[in-house]
């Protein structure tokens, strides 16, 4: 069993509505609703992907473009898979799979040494490309895929609890590409400066972000621990334009936030991402909760990527004391259930969980088991659908390739990749609507009444169901 489960939690690929966290020094990733991906600074989520378009041009240079392209992103393939698996005699020499790589190989050859603008030839450029190229065709889009070092380095330090950088959560609209702050880490450079949730991010250091995915407007937020960054927004509660600025800095990123309503005994608990600990995380909230009176806890997932498997093993374990959790298929249909630990928490407290389409990998693991054993009510939106078991393969510069080497199951047997889980009660939040945060509601000291006021329709309908259900 793999220990990764998602790890685009830094790269928006495509603009997925995910909650990321970029640190300075290094997902995601992924769809399009409306998804915060949070920006701290150093890390990206997922691989990067470009959704860039061919320039317009003559005929003639659109295909010579094409071709050259073509013949580089052929080119690397063969040489690698040569390299890797040919010598170790891993491919009969009747195979496909030779035959095709040493097509690519030949092409690589034919480019290097033929080639006429020599200046234009860049090798990295062409092996990295051939390899996401060869990825894509795979179809497990957002999640296998390729890191360069840089990216390699913001994976391995994205589950961290500690990240360098500004601590701001930011989400992009699907259709208009704005991006909005959703949320700022307490105590963390963007809170000090002023930065507050809603406000709309134009510019990073001058550099404007319209039209940026979020993987690239993470990038300009990370840096160095002390470096200075300046962010431009617009606040639209006073229609200002407001220009800030910070100096990056170490913080720890709280993973599990808890904020309990007295007025109906209903413990809020958000876990924004499966990062090491998190489960230990989970148990001290609960056990806090009910010291507190809670007599029913709505489990917020919304937004939250995924991360380490063994986490969502415990996290279900915590309100379950027996089922599976799910299971996983390898390439030859094998099935291997994996049950919950026996560390129980509170089996009996009802629950509700939420969730989006940024709910993804590990944060879906959690929601299927809950749903199939009958243990939670499922409310939100269809999630992501990733459910691929992702393995790390080193290659030789620092890089690294993430393949999906098993799939994840619910505990009845159903795929979650591209099919996500389907809640019980579907709600959507309206247009340009933010889910409220436990983080929100704590800072600004939320009653009862004032949640139901807030326009989040999926927790509104949470806590109804719980009042309506619960003694």
């Amino acid at each position: 069993m793999s220990n990764y489960y998602d790890p685009r939690w830094y790269e928006d690929n495509e603009q997925r509505s995910w909650r990321s966290f970029s640190t300075e020094s290094v997902p995601d990733s992924g769809s399009d609703p409306q998804a915060p991906s949070a920006v701290s600074a150093s890390a990206g989520s997922a691989g990067p992907s470009s959704d860039q378009s061919t320039p317009p041009g003559c005929r003639a240079a659109v295909r010579r473009t094409v071709t050259v392209t073509a013949l580089l992103i052929l080119a690397f393939i063969a040489g690698w898979f040569s390299h890797q698996f040919f010598s170790s005699g891993s491919f009969p020499a009747s195979s496909q799979s030779q035959k095709y790589a040493q097509l690519v190989q030949q092409a690589w050859t034919l480019v290097d040494q033929k080639y006429v603008d020599r200046k234009a030839i860049n090798y990295q450029k062409m092996a990295y490309s051939a390899i996401q190229a060869m990825l894509d065709t795979l179809g497990d889009k957002g999640h296998t895929r390729f890191l360069t070092p840089d990216q390699v380095q913001a994976f391995n330090q994205s589950l961290s609890p500690t990240l360098v950088g500004i601590g701001i959560y930011i989400q992009q609209d699907p259709t208009t590409k704005q991006v909005v702050i959703s949320d700022t880490v307490p105590g963390a450079p963007a809170e000090k400066a002023g930065l507050k949730p809603g406000d709309i991010l134009l510019s990073v250091n001058g550099q404007s972000v319209q039209g940026k995915d979020l993987e690239t407007i993470s990038s300009l937020l990370r840096g160095q621990e002390g470096s200075s960054v300046s962010l431009t927004i617009r606040r639209p509660s006073t229609n200002q334009t407001l220009t800030f600025r910070m100096r990056r800095a170490r913080i720890t990123v709280p993973n599990v936030i808890m904020h309990y309503i007295p007025e109906i005994h209903v413990a809020h608990i958000q876990i924004v991402q499966f990062a090491d600990g998190v489960s230990d995380q989970l148990r001290t909230s609960i056990e806090q909760a009910r010291k507190q009176g809670a007599r029913a806890i709505v489990l917020d997932l919304r937004g939250n990527p995924g991360g380490l498997v063994e986490e969502a093993i415990n996290t279900v374990s915590e309100f379950q004391a027996s089922g599976t959790v799910f299971l996983e298929q390898d390439s030859s249909g094998s099935r291997t259930p994996y049950q919950v630990t026996g560390h129980v928490v509170d089996a009996k407290i009802p629950l509700v969980v939420l969730v989006d389409n940024g709910t993804a990998s590990a944060a879906e693991i959690v929601s299927g088991a809950f749903q199939d054993n009958h243990r939670a009510i499922i409310i939100g939106t269809r999630t992501y659908g990733t459910g691929t078991v992702l393995q790390q393969f080193p290659l030789s510069d620092g890089s690294e390739l993430l393949l999906g080497t098993a799939e994840w199951l619910t505990p009845d047997g159903h795929f979650i990749r591209q099919n996500g889980i389907q809640p019980n009660i579907v709600v959507s939040l309206k247009s340009g609507q933010s889910p409220l945060t436990p983080t929100a509601e704590n800072r600004d000291h939320l009653s009862y009444q004032q949640i139901l006021q807030s326009g989040d329709s999926q927790l509104i309908r949470a806590l109804q169901y719980l009042q309506a259900n619960t003694r």
